[in-house]
């Protein structure tokens, strides 16, 4: 029996002894092999702040699973495993460790760690700027504002590429007449929960306001993540679009050169006729001197009458052309409908405007968006000047033909009682050769200006079109640009930056989750409990009785 207990005991030692040189061979074995990569994890960096924003305590709880042998790195001040029993090796910068669980975690404490946001917070009380401890159990008008912008003290990755979610939650028994700005509201409870989500590279002040009766609210929690937004662009659907645009500038253009060349050919007719009613006025006065020559008054009388005739003929066919609904009427019949290129150009105005009033927006796409609502506004000006001038063109045709008109009829009546009534024309009214005589004059100077406008028009289309020529492809790089820095791939290979060390490269993700300090009121507690004093001897006699 004895000699079984002393074998026993040497199987013991034997396997100790195995097990210790085991234990110190496999460390030196693996650094043999090459140099070890760092263990895939996760990290979720947990940032506590004071009621004001600034920060108190930083650390990290990194996530590790089906890792047995793990490596890791990062300048902690302390590190505990939240998991297991297993102890959690610290040498410098090095974290080694070796488990058996599944999913293990561990956190390490960070000193002198910057978190990517400088977060500030301010509470003014009816006006009044007030502590977060001196606030607890107030009542009042409160505004809060939450100034978040770059830590500059951080790497910058972070503030670059991850966006941040804010939450405060008010309990609505306490708060009253809610009132913000941007925010996504719900409840939550017996609490009303605002949520703002702040883009990458975004600063922003957010300022609540409530009428408050014994204040008191839940820390204020800022999460950063990295976005990773799939957005889809239909770029074929965009380049259609500004092709149409393209194409449609180009029609303008090309409409706008005939209607400079129609309106000199107006410009050269109107100075005609006003030349012809200048030498039509005078002739009448001429004829009206000469009534004695009564043969001769009849026959120029005959041709007054033709020429009369034909003058208001001719207004009428002036009238036609000028007019711009026979300009809309051509444009349609050459591929072009004025009024829908109009309302195309107003629609496409409203959905640059839609784009610019997203958040986050760099200034340079804002000038690109700009740019495009340029062209478009002028496009519409393009044709709120052809319109006005043709209108106003038209106006003066008209009242050349009114002129005409009356011309022609009073001398009709005129030619007709000529024979008879000869001794009587020094009485006749000829008033209406003078109207004839001003209109004419009148769409001589507008058809003046209208040759001027539309020349000024053409050269503006001709930059128009010149400058939408490619405005497809510049368009779509512009908002390729615009929309990189929003999205991300959804390889879930690819690996993120750690926060803790650049010598783990294997981080499958980086959280940040961030709280201050809650608004509450101090429970006091109730007073100690007097101690008795021990009874003497003959306070205990007494008692007995």
């Amino acid at each position: 029996m004895m000699c079984m207990k002393q074998n026993s005991r040497k199987w013991i030692t034997l396997l100790v002894a195995m097990f210790m040189v085991l234990w110190t061979v496999a460390p030196v074995w693996a650094q043999t092999t090459g140099e070890r990569t760092t263990s895939e994890k996760e990290e979720v960096v947990y940032g506590e702040l004071s009621g004001s924003g600034a920060a108190k305590k930083i650390y990290v709880v990194n996530i590790f699973e089906n890792q047995r042998d793990i490596l890791d790195y990062g300048n902690y001040s302390s590190v505990r495993n939240m998991t297991s029993q297993d102890k959690v090796n610290q040498k410098g910068d090095q974290i080694t460790l070796q488990t058996k669980e599944d999913t293990l975690y561990y956190q390490g404490e960070l000193e002198n760690a910057q978190l990517p946001w400088d977060i500030e917070i301010a509470y003014f009380l009816n006006g009044e700027t007030i502590s977060p401890s001196q606030l607890a159990g107030k009542s009042g008008n409160l505004e809060i504002r939450i100034k978040i912008g770059e830590n500059k003290k951080a790497f910058p990755a972070f503030f670059e590429n991850y966006a941040l979610q804010v939450t405060a939650a008010l309990d609505m028994e306490k708060c009253r007449n809610i009132k913000t700005k941007g925010a996504t509201e719900a409840n939550a409870g017996g609490n009303r929960q605002l949520t703002w989500t702040l883009l990458p590279e975004t600063s922003r002040t957010i300022k609540i306001r409530a009428r408050v009766t014994d204040f008191e609210m839940e820390p204020i929690s800022f999460n950063g993540v990295k976005l990773n937004i799939d957005v889809k662009v239909d770029n074929a659907q965009m380049e259609e679009r500004f092709s149409q645009l393209s194409e449609t500038v180009s029609a303008i253009d090309s409409g706008a050169k005939k209607l400079s060349a129609g309106t000199k050919a107006v410009r050269q007719g109107a100075e005609r006729l006003s030349s012809g009613t200048g030498f039509l006025s005078k002739s009448i006065e001429e004829l009206a001197a000469k009534t004695k020559a009564a043969e001769q008054l009849k026959t120029a009388s005959g041709e007054i009458k033709g020429a009369a005739g034909a003058l208001s003929q001719g207004i009428s066919q002036i009238k036609q052309t000028v007019s711009y609904q026979a300009f809309k009427e051509v444009m349609r019949q050459k591929g072009l409908d004025l009024d829908s290129l109009k309302a195309g150009n107003q629609q496409l105005l409203g959905t640059l405007s839609s784009l610019k009033a997203m958040e986050n927006i760099p200034q340079e796409y804002r000038q690109q968006i700009a740019y495009a609502e340029q062209v478009l506004e002028g496009n519409l000006a393009a044709l709120a000047g052809m319109e006005g001038y043709l209108t106003a063109a038209a106006q003066g045709v008209s009242e050349a033909e009114t002129g005409a008109k009356e011309l022609l009829k009073s001398y009709e009546i005129f030619d007709t009682a000529i024979g008879t009534l000869c001794g009587q024309f020094e009485s006749m009214d000829f008033s209406a050769v003078q109207k004839l005589k001003e209109g004419a004059d009148s769409l001589a100077g507008g058809s003046a200006n209208l040759e001027h406008g539309s020349s000024a028009l053409s050269r503006g289309t001709g930059a128009l079109k010149e400058n939408t020529l490619d405005m497809s492809s510049r368009m779509e790089a512009a908002v390729s640009d615009m929309l990189s820095g929003i999205s991300g791939s959804s390889d879930s290979d690819s690996s993120a930056l750690s926060f803790v060390s650049e010598k783990n490269t294997n981080v499958k993700a980086v959280q940040f989750v961030i709280k201050n300090e809650p608004v509450e009121i101090t429970e006091q507690e109730p007073p100690a409990e007097r101690e008795e004093e021990p009874l003497r001897w003959w306070q205990k006699i007494v008692k007995l009785f």
